[in-house]
C-alpha cells in the first residue's frame, strides 16, 4: 500500500511561486529576446555566443538564451533585412558570423524601443517608489 506525505501549506506556496517564477522568466525572455538582442548589436558587430555571454552577464545569470533560440531569431531578422551577417576568421576555429543592424535594422530597433524603453523605466519608477 502506497502511502502519500500530505503537501505542507508552505511546501505548497513554494511550489506555486517557483512555477509562476519559471513561467515569468520564460515568458520575458521570449518577449524581450528580440529587443535585448538588438540592442546588443546596435553597440556594434556581434557574434551569437557574444551576445548569449553578455545577456548572461548583464541579468546575472538570470537570461540564459538558448543558443538554438537565440540562432533561429538571427535567422529571421536577417532574412527581413533588419541584420546583416558577414563571417570572419576566428582565433578558436571555425569562422565566426558578426551580425550588425542594416539601416532598417536601425530604424526598426528606434521603433520598437519607443514601446519598450517607457515601458521598463515606468515600471522601473514604479516599483521603487515604494
Amino acid at each position: 500500500m502506497k502511502t502519500t506525505r500530505k503537501e505542507s501549506k508552505k511546501d505548497k506556496e513554494e511550489r506555486i511561486i517557483a512555477k509562476h517564477i519559471e513561467q515569468l522568466l520564460f515568458d520575458i525572455k521570449r518577449g524581450f529576446l528580440q529587443f535585448i538582442v538588438l540592442s546588443l548589436i546596435n553597440r556594434g558587430p556581434t557574434y551569437a555566443y557574444e551576445i548569449k555571454s553578455e545577456v548572461f552577464k548583464i541579468t546575472g545569470g538570470t537570461f540564459d538564451i538558448d543558443r538554438n533560440n537565440l540562432y533561429k531569431k538571427l535567422r529571421v531578422l536577417e532574412r527581413e533585412g533588419i541584420l546583416v551577417s558577414t563571417e570572419e576568421p576566428s582565433e578558436q576555429g571555425a569562422n565566426r558570423k558578426y551580425y550588425a543592424l542594416t539601416p532598417f535594422g536601425k530604424k526598426f530597433l528606434k521603433e520598437i524601443s519607443k514601446l519598450m524603453v517607457p515601458v521598463i523605466n515606468s515600471f522601473y519608477e514604479n516599483i521603487h517608489k515604494n
